[in-house]
């Protein structure tokens, strides 16, 4: 079980942001629309969200639309755009994914995103979002990765919720062989941190919302309560 096992937390705004950081979140993916799965943040959220930065950054989801994840070229030529843009103010990392037609790991793709923000900042960390969740074999899919340079692979195992695909994330975590971390996270419940780090998670990712006046936003007490069991689980 890691000792150094990153509590990672979505922030669609600069206050969300601010109420994870001060509850203990070290890294904050950054992104807008999560009522929709999430797409890139605009300019201003994204420079509101990086005043309340974690240790560990903040990494801002590269997508262009809510949907699938079978990009065309149009798809891809705004994705790079945005990618460049991402890249220069300042973001810590990139999250990104593509699957072509027939549920394979879009390699071109995903590589053409990556590159378009390391062509800016070459220190950017590059993570495979949830895409991969929609390939027909998650635990091949992370092998095709291993040569491209990416980071971390976020991932519910295949299944709705990263609970229950838990042996799937320790297949994957075997596959990826420790160059590529896997983060567990999607439909996450805090009872399932201790079984995620068991099967090797070196990260674990959550939304940690509530809603508030018809919006979404994240529960400060959450975030707080996900870092107590953390901690008490790897200390």
């Amino acid at each position: 079980m890691s000792q150094n096992t990153a509590l990672e937390i979505v922030a669609t705004s600069g206050a969300c942001a601010r109420r994870a950081f001060a509850a203990g979140a070290d890294r904050i993916e950054a992104c807008e629309a999560l009522e929709l799965g999430g797409i890139s943040p605009g300019p201003e959220v994204l420079e509101d969200i990086l005043e309340h930065r974690p240790a560990l950054g903040v990494h801002a989801l590269l997508r262009n639309r809510p949907g699938d994840f079978h990009y065309g070229e149009a798809d891809l030529q705004v994705m790079e755009r945005q990618a460049r843009r991402l890249a220069r103010t300042g973001v810590d990392g990139l999250v990104l994914g593509a699957v072509d037609a027939s549920g394979t790991v879009d390699l071109k793709a995903v590589a053409r995103m990556a590159a378009a923000g390391l062509e800016v900042n070459p220190e950017l960390e590059i993570t495979m979002h949830r895409a991969i969740d929609a390939s027909t074999d998650p635990v091949a899919s992370v092998t095709q990765l291993l040569d491209l340079g990416i980071h971390r692979v976020l991932t519910r195992g295949g299944q709705d919720c990263a609970g229950e695909g838990l042996e799937v994330i320790e297949r994957m975590v075997q596959a990826a062989g420790g160059r590529i971390q896997i983060m567990a996270g999607g439909c996450m419940k805090a009872r399932d941190i201790g079984p995620a780090l068991r099967a090797g998670a070196a990260a674990v990712h959550f939304s940690a919302k509530t809603q508030h006046a018809g919006t979404i936003r994240v529960s400060e007490q959450h975030v707080e309560q996900l870092r107590n069991m953390l901690n008490a689980l790897t200390d």
